[in-house]
């Protein structure tokens, strides 16, 4: 039924399919969408995704790398063989069925959107996916804007987390405000686009982490400018005059940071009087240090947690559908840990989670310095990826569709390029 890991047409009657196209659409615009549904985090996007998915495998046209493939069945066992044995023994806990069976579909979900984000490429749509992915991620940022301005009431209890944190289609603002992050990279990158646009684009995303009053979005937002304003100053080529006058900014800046942050501090306390949602936010600014301590979010909290349980089981972890129960009976928390890294690692065990964040941070340092095929495309996918990394220290994004899809698009667009540096050294030869 599937493909072998040769290499197929890119556009064999792909970009010219209606189905395909109207479900790339929908599949864009729902991935901003999530909902919880019998208990479960549940996006429409994934029925789109199944179309995509089973006309590919209908065309025989699917590739499913073997390296990945081995991994998710490893991962699989690891997680339901400690879940269902290991974990009765241990902690004298029996994991709910009901609940080890929705963990299980989560974690096949993530991989069907890896091996659906590596097809996307091979088949050359994963540009036109994103870029539906990032208009969409404008349009619902430029919509909270509009209903906060305006203080529109109709679809507030949808549109608005507790009737002041904007959320647009998620269930979380804090999900939602790096979804929104990651939706500009695409508009920031893309080379056709003007900057006008760009400006316009970053302004909508600005305004709308800050109606989403998440702590964690204004962080990502701030980490993800300083990247970007680094990379242009130190990678860029540029003129020594140009260079110069960056040098004697960067000091004048530095110069003016008392006066620069009084100037934040009375600009934040105005802003936080006509937004509901950015008192939260205030905290940053104020007195950053209990920003994530129990009056500010309780992150502090939930890491120990993680960290403790991590401790307990550290090489085969506590399986899936275990979390929160084995929490609260030790340390009276039910809250997972609100950070990627630790989730992954308190659940798989750390040989999986140093082994999958490692090939990670391996290929974004390759996508980094590739230039053959696909540059452009490769920086962007490398963005979304690391802005997703960076919300992944305060909310655990292990389940993100839109973080496995496009790490699929990113391998498959590396495998491509390592397959032309081949032929062109055998051309040489």
């Amino acid at each position: 039924m599937f493909a072998s890991l040769y290499e197929i047409d890119s556009h064999k009657n792909m970009n010219n399919n209606l189905l395909i196209t109207i479900a790339l659409l929908f599949l864009a615009l729902l991935l901003h969408q999530s909902q919880v549904i019998f208990g479960v985090n549940i996006s429409f996007s994934d029925l789109f995704c199944l179309i995509i998915f089973v006309t590919l495998v209908y065309r025989n046209q699917l590739l499913i790398p073997l390296a990945p493939l081995l991994y998710f069945l490893i991962v699989s066992m690891v997680v339901l063989v400690t879940a269902v044995f290991y974990i009765p023994f241990h902690f004298m806990y029996n994991p709910v069925p009901t609940r080890l069976l929705s963990e299980y579909i989560k974690l096949m979900a993530i991989f069907i959107y890896f091996i659906f984000g590596y097809n996307l490429l091979k088949v050359g749509l994963m540009e036109k996916t994103i870029k539906w992915y990032s208009i969409f991620g404008m349009v619902i940022g430029g919509l909270g804007l509009l209903w906060t301005v305006l203080n529109i009431p109709i679809f507030s209890d949808i549109l608005f987390f507790e009737h002041t944190r904007y959320r647009g289609l998620m269930i979380d603002p804090n999900y939602f405000a790096v979804l929104q992050i990651s939706a500009n990279v695409y508009i920031s990158r893309a080379s056709h686009i003007k900057p006008k646009y760009k400006f316009i684009a970053l302004f909508i995303t600005a305004s709308a982490v800050l109606i989403s009053g998440s702590k964690t979005g204004i962080l990502t937002l701030f980490c993800y400018l300083v990247l970007r304003v680094s990379e242009y100053v130190f990678t860029k080529n540029k003129r020594a005059l140009s260079v110069i006058t960056q040098i004697f900014l960067v000091i004048f800046l530095i110069l003016f940071i008392p006066l620069m942050v009084s100037f934040l501090q009375n600009f934040v306390t105005v802003l936080s009087s006509s937004i509901p949602a950015f008192a939260r936010v205030q905290v940053l600014f104020t007195d950053f240090s209990s920003a994530f301590s129990e009056n500010g979010s309780g992150r502090n909290i939930t890491w120990k947690v993680a960290w403790s349980l991590i401790q307990l089981s550290p090489i085969i972890g506590i399986g899936i559908g275990t979390y929160s129960n084995i929490a609260i009976e030790l340390f009276n928390q039910s809250d997972i840990s609100h950070n990627t890294f630790l989730q992954v690692s308190t659940e798989w065990g750390l040989p999986l989670a140093v082994l999958l964040f490692s090939y990670v941070f391996f290929i974004l340092g390759k996508a980094t310095n590739s230039r053959l095929f696909n540059a452009e495309v490769n920086f962007i996918l490398r963005d979304i990826i690391i802005v997703l990394l960076l919300g992944s220290m305060a909310i655990s994004l292990n389940n993100a569709r839109i973080l496995w899809l496009v790490l699929g698009g990113l391998m498959a667009s590396l495998d491509r390029n390592e397959n032309l540096k081949k032929y062109k050294r055998e051309q040489n030869v």
